[in-house]
């Protein structure tokens, strides 16, 4: 059973549960998504609970509960309120919106330019990735920077970071640099109810993310699996990628990656990122490019019921999804491994979305 609460931004509890007549949310690896939310404010039961208090933009967030596990939570950001047809919509965006507006800084006022640069060295990827939220949550006042959000332990490794403080570098933009880098890891901010409590945490995952398993045979009578789409798709396939770094004109720094190993013409890209200067890093993410666009991609999703065998609250992003079909021109007919790469959900059906592992 889905239900739906507001939750402070100034303690992540003060509980009130919502009646939504229309619920939206979506989560994904490595960005942001959101969600709205509909109310029927004609209605005077309504009405009580949809108040300037329960829905204040960016004082409240709204979470889907399902079985009480929670399973998404979304800032509220926007208020669409409408007096003819007697409704209020909310839209409210996940953990990334917050990330997207905090800064890798040592000084968090006018001096933050001359402020000393933030240097990390000897680090997994996916400990960078950890360093820099944590970051973004180190401010004064301490109380309005925390986030309630639990990562994992430091882990040593080879790679560094420094974030200039005239380069005004957000939490958000570090995090797709390092996921973008060859090796880099996938991240995801799971979302629950505190154990013991009323109160909202994330989880950082960040790594790998390969934890999941749900099986769906698409041909059997009575399957769960509704509208299965196949996309192929292959406008940014590249085999050769040029990375460009700090520099102008003929002293830009530049590295390449390339493999040809189908038979198709020689695609290109040139591919920006001016505050690299260093040939190694550089070189990286070339190959990270390369490696992210050389094959043409299929991308594989359906829909199952809320209520079904599989709830909302068992889906863990970058988990695998097997699943036999049959009829697709690009995909043979059988079993097939995909990895979960985001989910949308409403008050009736879960949209899953997929990418082939391996392809």
């Amino acid at each position: 059973m889905m239900r739906y609460f507001s939750v402070s931004t100034a303690t992540w509890g003060s509980k009130i549960e919502m009646p939504a007549f229309e619920f939206t949310g979506s989560r994904a690896l490595n960005a942001g998504r959101s969600g709205s939310a509909v109310f029927k404010v004609n209605d005077p039961d309504v009405s009580e609970v949809v108040t300037l208090e329960s829905i204040a933009p960016l004082e409240r967030i709204l979470v889907a509960e399902e079985d009480g596990n929670a399973v998404y939570a979304g800032l509220i950001v926007d208020i669409d309120e409408d007096l003819d047809s007697g409704t209020v919509t909310v839209t409210h965006y996940d953990i990334w919106w917050i990330l997207a507006r905090r800064y890798l800084l040592a000084n968090r006022d006018g001096t933050a330019p001359a402020g000393p640069p933030l240097t990390w060295t000897g680090r997994s990827l996916a400990t960078l990735a950890n360093l820099v939220v944590a970051k973004g949550m180190d401010g004064d006042p301490a109380a309005r920077y925390d986030l309630p959000l639990i990562m994992s332990a430091d882990v040593a490794g080879t790679h560094s970071r420094t974030y200039e403080g005239y380069k005004f570098v957000t939490v958000e933009d570090a995090l797709q640099e390092i996921m973008n880098t060859y090796g880099g890891p996938y991240v995801d901010f799971d979302v629950r109810w505190a154990a013991g409590t009323e109160t909202l945490e994330w989880v950082m995952r960040s790594g790998e993310l390969t934890t999941g398993f749900w099986e769906w045979d698409a041909t059997a009578e009575k399957s769960e699996v509704f509208q299965p789409r196949l996309r192929t798709n292959a406008e940014k396939v590249a085999n050769r990628v040029i990375a460009t770094g700090e520099g102008q004109g003929e002293d830009v720094l530049a590295r390449s990656s390339s493999l040809f190993i189908d038979d198709i013409p020689a695609l290109e890209r040139v591919s920006s990122y001016q505050d690299i200067h260093e040939g190694v890093k550089l070189q990286e993410r070339a190959t990270a490019d390369l490696y992210s666009a050389n094959q043409t991609t299929k991308q594989f999703s359906f829909r199952i019921p809320v209520g079904g065998s599989v709830k909302l609250g068992d889906l863990i992003l970058g988990g695998t999804c097997r699943v036999k079909t049959t009829g697709f021109r690009f995909l043979g007919a059988g079993w097939n491994n995909w990895r979960l790469i985001q989910f949308d959900f409403d008050r009736h059906w879960i949209t899953l979305q997929m990418q082939m592992i391996g392809g």
